[in-house]
């Protein structure tokens, strides 16, 4: 695989994490999934599932980065929306 192969390759992956990612959390904000629970299975899926390989590691340490991204982004909703009502009763 050449450089620009694995560029190609590189930003479709990416593109596609994106936007799993931003469709998890409008579907979460939005109330129409559970999104701690979403989180849980991905943490669980990743342990127990058998990754045999190099390559199935970056896999499993893949699921996990996307558990912690969603949870980063759930608590950043939470504090701003927190925010955001303390603004409004103390106005």
């Amino acid at each position: 695989m050449n450089n620009d192969d694995f560029n190609e390759l590189a930003g479709r992956i990416q593109g596609l994490g994106d936007f799993v990612m931003h469709l998890t959390a409008e579907l979460e904000t939005k109330q129409l999934i559970d999104g701690e629970r979403l989180n849980q299975g991905v943490r669980e899926f990743a342990a127990n599932r058998c990754f045999e390989g190099d390559h199935l590691q970056a896999t499993k340490r893949t699921l996990n980065e996307i558990a912690q991204f969603l949870n980063d982004a759930r608590m950043r909703r939470q504090v701003q929306q927190r925010q955001r009502q303390n603004r409004k009763y103390s106005s």
